[in-house]
């Protein structure tokens, strides 16, 4: 098991990781805010009736691809509703929102993008550990093994950011820290969430207790007592009612509810799992990171609805992909352009003539009013999509 001295030391890494990424995330959304469309914020605005300043964050939130526009607002609105609650109200100026929206914002994109990926990938040696538990045979080296990799995982890496969480958000409650974490860990609604906990919390406790209950095979050893010691502590944390628990406590149930890639053996452990699935990990598609990347994944995703619901569904990801397209400087015309470059080279579309419909595609754009050629766009790749992918498929 790790000193304390170490833990200590990981923490505190980690808090100035976080301090040096936070500084960076604020300025990045800071100067990004500036270049935000006004007609599309006003649009977001007026949909989600919220406030403007909280509309361009969330722009940039959806832009980058960690959730959609409804969902950031809600998580907005989540945490204004929270703080009028508590009487930590925003002033209603300008000024005050812009600063809320670029704090809070700042927390939804690292908690739903950065933190979840990380942690995907920084459990994974945890999730080996833990695939072949069960009450039967577990070694006292192995129990040693997985008591060490949690405490690091929770108390080093889990917890220094929960603290920072906690400064940031005024009079919140432990609920309030595992409720803003979860959702970001298992992308669950938020009902569904809160119905777990109880669930979670009981699995977290029997889990511990396994793990004690083998280290009382060898009780002679000073490490082991001492280890014995450490989870008695954190069961009886545990087992206090969600608004009371610990820091230690909380960060032990965020990591339980950490995905853990599957790993398609048949003796996977009982006491882990709890139906969280890895949002990336274990998935054998590339990451994406150009917003081509994401229409061609959506095109095929498409493919599979029906009627309006398919029509729908492509046209809101298309315009999605175009405002990415806009803010990193392009208009509309090179927007169809590289649209239609790239679907042709994606789809391997060895029929098709490029000149000829981005031709017709730019002389419809020209016919049209400024201020409807973002929908006529958005329309024109649909269309395009729609006579040669689906219909390749459908003759195939």
């Amino acid at each position: 098991m790790l000193p304390e001295t170490d833990i200590q030391k990981l923490a505190s890494e980690s808090r100035q990781k976080l301090i040096q990424e936070f500084a960076e995330t604020y300025a990045n959304l800071r100067e990004r805010v500036k270049r935000v469309p006004d007609l599309d914020a006003k649009k977001v605005s007026e949909e989600f009736s919220c406030p403007l300043e909280v509309s361009m964050i969330a722009y940039l939130i959806n832009m980058d691809g960690i959730m959609s526009l409804r969902d950031a607002v809600g998580l907005f609105a989540t945490e204004l509703a929270r703080r009028a609650l508590v009487h930590e109200d925003v002033p209603n100026l300008s000024g005050n929102v812009m600063e809320f929206a670029l704090v809070e914002g700042r927390w939804i994109s690292h908690l739903h993008g950065q933190f979840t990926r990380q942690m995907e990938i920084r459990v994974r040696s945890l999730a080996n550990l833990e695939d072949v538990v069960d009450s039967m045979n577990l070694e006292v080296e192995k129990a040693l093994m997985i008591i060490a990799e949690r405490i690091k995982l929770a108390e080093a890496i889990i917890s220094p950011i929960v603290e920072e969480w906690r400064k940031e958000h005024i009079k919140s409650t432990s609920v309030d820290v595992i409720t803003s974490f979860g959702l970001a860990l298992t992308k669950w609604n938020r009902s569904t969430l809160n119905g777990k906990f109880k669930q979670i919390q009981k699995r977290s406790q029997a889990y511990l207790r396994l793990l004690r209950q083998a280290l009382t095979q060898d009780s002679d050893s000073f490490t082991i007592d001492a280890s014995i010691e450490r989870l008695d502590t954190l069961i009886a944390e545990l087992e206090q009612p969600l608004e009371k628990l610990t820091p230690r406590a909380i960060a032990h149930f965020l990591l339980h509810l950490v995905p853990r890639a599957q790993s398609g053996r048949g003796d996977r452990s009982p006491f882990v799992d709890v139906g969280v699935r890895s949002t990336r990990g274990n998935k054998a598609e590339p990451d994406m990171s150009s917003p081509f990347d994401f229409l061609e994944r959506d095109i095929k995703l498409g493919n599979r609805r029906k009627g309006d619901d398919k029509r729908e569904f492509l046209l809101e990801r298309i315009a999605r992909v175009l405002r990415v397209l806009k803010y990193q400087g392009n208009d509309i015309p090179e927007c169809v352009s590289k649209c239609y470059s790239e679907i042709i080279a994606r789809f391997n579309l060895k029929d098709v003539n490029f000149e000829e419909s981005l031709t017709r595609a730019t002389d419809k754009i020209i016919e049209t009013l400024v201020t409807e050629r973002d929908a006529v766009a958005v329309v024109l790749i649909h269309d395009f999509v729609n006579d040669h992918v689906y219909s390749e498929d459908t003759n195939s």
